[in-house]
C-alpha cells in the first residue's frame, strides 16, 4: 500500500475550498476562521497533516492536557520553525510568548494554521480565548478541526466566537467514486468495481475502516500472486 497521499475525494476537495476562501476574503472586514468537522474516521487529521505538509502550513494538535501557556510555547516554537527563523528561547509568561506569535503574524500575514482536536480547546476558555485572538489581532488563517458535534458546541459555549467564523464544512462518508478513487491511488493492485462495492457498504463510508479492509484484501491478493482482486477471488 503507498503510503502519504492526500486523495482528492470530495471531503478534501470541499476542506481545501473553506481556505480558499478564506485567503479571497476582504481581509479588512473579515477575520479568517473556519471550522471544519466531522465523525472520526473520515479523515479529518488525514486531511489537516498531509496539507499542512504538503502546502508549508501550521499544524498544532491541540490535547486534554494543553493550557494557554503551552498553547503559546508550542505555536511560537512552530512558527519559528516554520518561518525560517530556527529554534528560539520560549521562555516567559503566556501573554509574553503569544505576543512574540503575533509579532511573527505581522510579518507573514498569509500564514495558514491548522488546529487539530480543537474540542479539547472548547474545555478551556483561555486557550480558546488565545485562538481567537490570533485572528483577532493578524490576518493570519486559522481552520479549527473538530468532531461531529464541533459546530454546536462552538454555539453554545460562545456565540460571539462562532459567528466570527465564515467557512465551515462538515466531513461526510465517503462515497462509492471516493472509495474508487483511493484503491486506484494507494493500492499495489486493482480492485474489482464489485469489491469497492462491497467496501463501500460494509465500511459504512468510513475511510479509516475502508483502508483497513482494502490493506487485508491487498495483502490476501499479493499472498495468491494476483494483479486484481474480485469477489470470487473473497469466496463470492
Amino acid at each position: 500500500m503507498k503510503q502519504g497521499k492526500l486523495i482528492p475525494t470530495h471531503n478534501v476537495l470541499e476542506a481545501n475550498r473553506c481556505i480558499s476562501e478564506l485567503q479571497r476574503r476582504p481581509k479588512l472586514e473579515m477575520v479568517g476562521l473556519g471550522l471544519v468537522y466531522g465523525a472520526p474516521g473520515l479523515g479529518k487529521t488525514t486531511w489537516a497533516t498531509r496539507t499542512a505538509l504538503r502546502e508549508n502550513y501550521i499544524y498544532l494538535r491541540l490535547e486534554a492536557t494543553t493550557t494557554a501557556k503551552n498553547f503559546s510555547k508550542t505555536l511560537l516554537r512552530t512558527l519559528s520553525k516554520s518561518l525560517g527563523y530556527g529554534d528560539i528561547a520560549v521562555a516567559g509568561s503566556a501573554h509574553d510568548l503569544f505576543q512574540r506569535s503575533v509579532n511573527l503574524l505581522a510579518l507573514h500575514p498569509h500564514t495558514v494554521i491548522l488546529i487539530d482536536e480543537i474540542d479539547y480547546g472548547f474545555r478551556n476558555p483561555l486557550l480558546l480565548g488565545a485562538i481567537r485572538d490570533i485572528v483577532d489581532e493578524t490576518l493570519a488563517i486559522v481552520i479549527l478541526v473538530g468532531m461531529e458535534n464541533a459546530m454546536e458546541r462552538l454555539l453554545q459555549i460562545n456565540r460571539y466566537y462562532f459567528d466570527r467564523c465564515s467557512q465551515f464544512y462538515q466531513f461526510l462518508p465517503c462515497s462509492l467514486k471516493d472509495l474508487s478513487m483511493v484503491a486506484t491511488s494507494i493500492l499495489e493492485i486493482k480492485m474489482d468495481e464489485d469489491v469497492v462495492r462491497y467496501i463501500h457498504r460494509v465500511s459504512g463510508g468510513n475511510l479509516r475502516q475502508a483502508i483497513k479492509v482494502m490493506d487485508s484484501m491487498e495483502s490476501l491478493a499479493l499472498a495468491k500472486n494476483l494483479s486484481t482482486i474480485t469477489m470470487k477471488d473473497l469466496g463470492g
